[in-house]
């Protein structure tokens, strides 16, 4: 009998997995769009206010979200989204160690919630997000490194079956929390605590076998961050063609993450975005290195005019270069702390159409734009408003070389529209736009292709 029951489950193992198509990343990614985070909802806890040992999915709407449903995700994917970040806490959710036991009805909720992803045919990327067990310090890597290896392998296990479109990310924006290196770009103990957990991470869910030898993997830097050090101490391993690099960038921060003084409403200059964009190039995209970036965002202060121009920007400029990116989306409409929500999770409800349609222009989409009125935001503030963990601005911006003045090979006058004809500057911000993505495809020379960049830009404001 035992025998028998061995045969039958490998027999059902088969029949339930799907074809893993085996292609690199680099060409992975240019199937991605764009994407949306499920922020504050499987990543919530409430560690001190519940009881996990009685209720093992109360967490997940402990943080004012609703339980999401498949219907928002299919919401999002017909709005244009086709990649959807699920960030997961598993703290509270395991046992001790050394089984580090992960709880069968919290994997079952996950696994719900992946599944309802990836029925629109999307891709889904599942991490590990809000752990308290991985600080970045020398001496709680020994500690780290068995908890680790012990939950990437229950979740390696679990999703085995699954085919290329479910992507695993092993860390989030890890750093020394509380320590004064913790948002500005790390120190030698933190990057080489990151760079050792990555390993680990790629070493572990390789070993489970079955399709996750083709898995892609993301694997990020040091809190996520662009900054000096953070990226150039970055280890991305040789060998391995299904690797992803994944950072964070709220940029400009002022005027998209800053919730005190100095916070800005309007969109006045692209420096910031175009610094961090030249880290992503110069760091990762120029050596070959697939790239996501796995947030970004710029939170509502009644300004959705200068977000929908800065999702444009934003958009575009890293489109140019390859590099999808993933909106966060904490669900927060109302209240005094960070405001990422652009659906309401409960009557699908675009609230910001303009920042919508916005993005989508980035991506050079205009076929399944917007034009509904905005929804009124939900009147209930939140129960608990943690702050998301930010990724702050440089604390000096960094000295960026020189770029010549390269004038775009077309003989088109970009600047030739009327102040106020939005209609026809977004056609030419598209064409210019175009021209900058072509120089980066086809260009060694990437100052040229800045310059574009940064005349395309300048488009708006004429």
């Amino acid at each position: 009998m035992k025998f028998f029951n061995t045969i039958a489950l490998i027999g059902l193992a088969i029949l339930g997995s799907n074809a893993m198509r085996n292609i690199p990343s680099k060409d992975l990614i240019k199937e991605i769009k764009i994407g949306w985070n499920l922020g504050n909802s499987l990543d919530a806890h409430c560690l001190e206010d519940l009881d996990y040992s009685k209720d093992q999915l109360a967490s997940e709407t402990c943080w004012a979200n609703p339980k999401s449903t498949p219907e928002l995700f299919n919401k999002l994917n017909e709005l244009g989204f086709n990649i959807f970040r699920i960030p997961t806490t598993w703290t509270g959710h395991f046992g001790e160690g050394p089984e580090y036991k992960i709880s069968e009805v919290w994997m079952k909720r996950v696994h719900e919630v992946v599944d309802n992803a990836l029925k629109t045919g999307s891709y889904a990327i599942l991490n590990i997000h809000h752990e308290n067990w991985n600080y970045a310090f020398a001496e709680n890597l020994e500690k780290a490194k068995p908890i680790l290896e012990a939950i990437w392998k229950q979740i390696a296990t679990e999703f085995a079956g699954y085919d290329e479109h479910l992507i695993f990310e092993g860390l989030n924006e890890p750093r020394k929390v509380g320590d004064p290196n913790e948002w500005n770009g790390g120190d030698a103990e933190g990057w080489n605590f990151v760079n050792t957990m990555n390993e680990l991470f790629i070493k572990t869910v390789r070993a489970t076998g079955g399709n996750n030898a083709l898995r892609h993997l993301m694997i990020e830097t040091y809190a996520g961050s662009v900054n000096d050090g953070a990226i150039t101490e970055f280890k991305f391993p040789s060998g391995d063609d299904k690797i992803i690099a994944t950072v964070h960038s709220y940029s400009p921060y002022n005027f998209a993450l800053n919730t005190g003084e100095g916070a800005e409403t309007t969109f006045t200059s692209t420096s910031e975005v175009d610094w961090a964009m030249n880290q992503i190039r110069k760091n990762l995209v120029s050596k070959n290195i697939p790239v996501i970036i796995g947030e970004f965002g710029a939170m509502n202060r009644e300004n959705e005019s200068e977000r929908a121009k800065w999702a444009e920007y934003y958009v575009k400029s890293a489109t140019a270069m390859g590099v999808p990116c993933i909106l966060w989306d904490n669900g927060y409409f109302q209240g005094d702390g960070e405001l990422f929500g652009i659906i309401d999770r409960s009557t699908l409800k675009v609230a910001y159409p303009e920042l919508l349609n916005g993005l989508m222009k980035g991506l050079g989409n205009t076929n399944n734009a917007v034009a509904v009125e905005p929804s009124p935001a939900p009147v209930e503030e939140p129960v608990q408003e943690p702050a998301q963990e930010p990724s702050p601005a440089p604390v000096e911006e960094p000295a960026q070389e020189p770029v010549p003045v390269v004038e775009p090979s077309t003989s088109e006058d970009y600047y030739s529209c009327g102040k106020d004809d939005w209609v026809c500057k977004s056609k030419m911000s598209d064409k210019c736009y175009g021209e900058a993505s072509k120089c980066y495809s086809s260009s060694v020379n990437y100052d040229e292709c800045n310059a574009i960049i940064s005349k395309c830009a300048k488009i708006w404001s004429n």
